[in-house]
């Protein structure tokens, strides 16, 4: 297995109890972000470029599974076929869709929703979806009191409709009953309040511990998210999921198959927004237990790691048998 970034607690460990990995080769200094010299791309492809040559060097006659598209591409460039990857990460048809689908060629590909799975089979390549799952360092779900008013949560930037926030935030202010709502969308901006108890503050960027305890301390996470089928929301929605908070998003065919109708739910937007986000948060405020014990079930670290194997296996037994795409 082929790796950027430093070590997870347990994670190594996870990964090489599975009888498929015989071992971790890891570039230990690469950027959280992947971006170095100010630009993203320069990053990731430098990453990928060392870590693509120390598993080449450490295992010459291995397989490799890149747990990034690019690292996947940088092994090709070296001449490796033998390999398989998770993750793609790019909007079908964008540059990085076009250069991942030239270098990836027939090397089977993992996505992590299913329309990046079917676009890319579509395009001629290799491709199943398994849900995502991992473990945060977050704490758990702080439990409110019965009288406390509701507290909602946005988080996250990617693909994040500002008209739906700007409306949410309208919704708040107006409400006669006293709301909380916390937005870490990467502005900051002065608190907002209604003589009513309402408030509604804004932090910037944060880091991933405190993205985490303010999630914790809310009823209920939102994700407006645009109209389109990029994939977007996976890593807040398993982060809330494994705190004990549920989850509402607005339609998005990105988030298919993580939408179950109790844990995570779809919401319409328009006047009515809050008023079904607030359903929701009463309905969900006691049931901690249960939302973490869907996580555990369906977006764990441990189900993940068994289900990206299996589903590799299972495309490999296709195009064996013929009925998968080389």
């Amino acid at each position: 297995m082929v790796a950027l970034g430093r070590p997870v607690p347990g994670y190594a460990e996870l990964w090489e109890s599975q009888p498929e990995i015989a071992g971790i080769v890891r570039f230990e200094h690469a950027q959280p972000q992947g971006i170095r010299w100010g630009r993203r791309a320069l990053g990731l492809g430098v990453d990928a470029a060392v870590v693509a040559v120390k598993a080449v060097l450490t295992g010459p006659r291995r397989s490799f599974l890149a747990l990034n598209p690019w690292t996947g591409a940088a092994l090709r460039l070296l001449g490796r076929r033998d390999l398989a990857v998770t993750g793609l990460y790019a909007r079908e048809g964008s540059r990085s869709w076009r250069i991942l689908r030239r270098l990836l060629g027939s090397a089977p590909v993992i996505a992590t929703v299913e329309v990046e799975a079917a676009a890319w089979t579509a395009d001629g390549g290799r491709a199943a979806h398994v849900l995502y799952g991992t473990e945060f360092p977050y704490p758990s779900k702080r439990e409110h009191d019965a009288g406390q008013p509701p507290s909602l949560f946005v988080g996250g930037s990617s693909d994040r409709d500002r008209t739906v926030v700007d409306a949410l935030i309208a919704q708040v202010l107006d409400s006669p009953d006293p709301i909380h709502l916390t937005l870490a969308i990467g502005r900051e901006s002065s608190p907002l309040s209604n003589g009513a108890g309402s408030r509604v503050v804004s932090v910037g960027p944060v880091t991933q511990a405190e993205f985490g305890r303010l999630m914790s301390e809310a009823d209920l996470v939102f994700l407006p998210l645009k109209i389109g089928e990029r994939a977007a929301g996976h890593m807040v929605t398993v982060g809330a999921l494994q705190i004990g908070v549920p989850v509402a998003t607005t339609p998005s065919i990105g988030m298919k198959g993580y939408i179950d109708g109790v844990f995570v739910r779809v919401v319409r937007g328009g006047d009515t927004l809050l008023a079904d986000l607030l359903v929701i948060a009463r309905e969900m405020r006691t049931r901690t237990s249960e939302i973490r014990a869907h996580w555990a079930a369906t977006h764990s670290r441990t189900v993940n790691a068994r289900a990206v194997l299996d589903a590799l296996a299972a495309l490999e037994q296709a195009s064996s048998t013929g009925t998968g795409r080389r």
